[in-house]
């Protein structure tokens, strides 16, 4: 049954929604990191949050699969560029944030044609092991980071984990299928 004309959601379902929110700022944390661009960023509210994310894993002076991965965020990038994915975002978590400072990851997005919408984070090691121990990332050695890609509506609280070996297209296709979720305080107006 449809809600009446400018009703609001009933409580059980706006209560949802906050409830989503809340576990995912726990989740997630608050965590203070610092974009490529130089700018202080909590993790949760300033990255993710009201976002569809595609997260990857990277550090700077990989030779191996980090260049391969961050080139198909590249072409992602390219292929949700449009109305409909607004709401997408790119994230590049550095791995080695020893040594990737915000002007080496600043000299790494550059290479790789980053836009607005796609963000590298690094921090104190602290911070960064903490994010990335509750993305289930955590290794001493960043040379054994994941290749996985970690995809998310984090109003939903969908989540899933992409191969590496996906295409980008097919890649782009989650990401707007993410993107075409609505949060629970919202899923009365589909019915």
């Amino acid at each position: 049954r449809a809600a009446p004309q400018g009703a609001s959601a009933p409580p059980e379902r706006a209560n949802t929604g906050a409830a989503v929110e809340r576990a995912a700022r726990l989740l997630f944390s608050e965590r203070r990191l610092v974009t490529h661009r130089g700018e202080d960023v909590a993790f949760y509210s300033d990255v993710l949050k009201d976002h569809v994310v595609l997260i990857n894993f990277v550090f700077t002076h990989c030779t191996d699969t980090c260049p391969t991965q961050t080139a198909k965020m590249a072409a992602v990038q390219a292929l949700i560029d449009g109305p409909a994915n607004r709401n997408v975002r790119l994230v590049s978590i550095s791995v080695d944030p020893d040594r990737d400072t915000p002007d080496v990851l600043a000299r790494y997005a550059a290479s790789f044609h980053a836009t607005p919408r796609w963000t590298f984070l690094t921090g104190t090691r602290r911070d960064i092991d903490d994010v990335l121990r509750r993305l289930g990332q955590s290794s001493a050695d960043p040379r054994l980071h994941t290749a996985l890609f970690i995809a998310g509506n984090v109003a939903t609280g969908h989540w899933l984990r992409l191969h590496p070996d996906a295409t980008p297209a097919v890649i782009a296709m989650q990401l707007g299928m993410l993107a075409a979720e609505r949060p629970p305080n919202h899923a009365h107006a589909r019915r």
